[in-house]
């Protein structure tokens, strides 16, 4: 069965809330396997075999919150070419988090789609929907 897999930091309940939005997306679409997880749950061997990997992470000091990188090395030496990535998170002053989330996803190897999703301070409706639109855009991608 074709899978999504999201995996996330968050210090402040703030890219949870859009990790959780995205996920709602995917469960509209029947039939595509689901795996959310925060750093302190991640496993790869639960991630690794995802069609579709959304990457959330915050910006803290004008750059991308060093909490993600255990995952994000993991991730690194795992095979994910051809596979579909995706970023989202939020900030409070400068947003630098999703756009370095992207490049990584990149230098795997990762098709990604841009330019992300990114919410200052608490998401709002927009960011809230456009994440749960993503969730749902990778859950139709992956089972097509």
């Amino acid at each position: 069965m074709p899978k999504v897999a999201i995996v996330y930091v968050s210090s402040m309940g703030r890219t949870k809330m859009m990790a959780e939005a995205v996920a709602d997306g995917v469960r509209t679409v029947e039939g595509v396997d689901l795996v959310i997880q925060n750093r302190d749950e991640f496993n790869i061997d639960d991630v690794k075999d995802a069609d579709a990997i959304a990457l959330g992470g915050g910006t803290y000091g004008y750059s991308l919150t060093h909490a993600i990188d255990t995952p994000l090395r993991i991730l690194k030496e795992t095979d994910l070419k051809a596979k579909v990535g995706a970023a989202f998170g939020s900030y409070g002053w400068s947003g630098e988090g999703v756009p370095t989330l992207i490049e990584k996803l990149k230098e795997m190897g990762l098709n990604v789609i841009e330019p992300g999703i990114k919410a200052k301070q608490a998401p709002d409706k927009e960011a809230i929907e456009a994440c749960f639109m993503l969730g749902r855009s990778l859950a139709e991608g992956v089972k097509a």
